[in-house]
């Protein structure tokens, strides 16, 4: 199962490079500094343990305790490692497929509770639709640290969808890859 697993997160790390344009490397990072920047990503009780995979889904180190850390893709040159629970592995491995063309199968009312960290935020998203790249359109988020929850889609219906609001809120409502975000700072609007 754990080879599986990190199968499915080479995959999901080769098509994140891909997508995120070619000819970026980590090559000024070194093996140790790859690791640590993905550990950043989570608190120690789950990355001291976790698998760490680098952005080209080289295994760095071996997990036990079922969670997987990597760093930023390029060529955001480490700005959005996150640690994922078994979870949202799946989810991610779907959720690439998607972002690449690819056929996939994803269904939020089948999800089961997962929990990604990304404790060093992200790069701008839309948060009315996957995959969309043009920012002229959608409501763009740069998430600085949060936390992004899995749960059954039915369970998301009351919760606020605005991420400049405050709390908690849906990203992607409506669509098969809904989640929660929950940031840990305000949230501020990108201009």
């Amino acid at each position: 199962m754990k080879m599986k697993i990190l199968i499915s997160l080479f995959v999901i790390v080769i098509s994140i490079d891909v997508y995120s344009h070619e000819g970026h490397t980590h090559e000024r990072y070194s093996k140790e500094q790859i690791i640590q920047i993905a550990m950043s990503a989570g608190p120690e009780n789950v990355s001291g343990d976790a698998t760490i995979i680098s952005h080209d889904g080289t295994l760095l180190r071996d997990g036990s305790n079922g969670w997987v850390c990597m760093p930023g893709s390029p060529p955001n040159e480490n700005v959005n490692p996150m640690c994922v629970d078994p979870a949202w592995q799946k989810w991610l491995q779907e959720y690439m497929k998607g972002s690449l063309g690819l056929s996939y199968e994803y269904d939020p009312n089948q999800a089961t509770f997962g929990m990604s960290y990304m404790l060093v935020g992200d790069i701008p998203v839309d948060n009315n639709v996957p995959f969309n790249t043009d920012t002229s359109k959608g409501v763009w988020v740069a998430e600085g640290p949060h936390l992004m929850l899995l749960l059954p889609q039915e369970l998301l219906k009351d919760l606020p969808t605005d991420p400049y609001a405050g709390g908690p809120y849906v990203m992607w409502e409506g669509t098969e890859f809904v989640h929660v975000m929950v940031p840990l700072e305000v949230t501020e609007p990108l201009d």
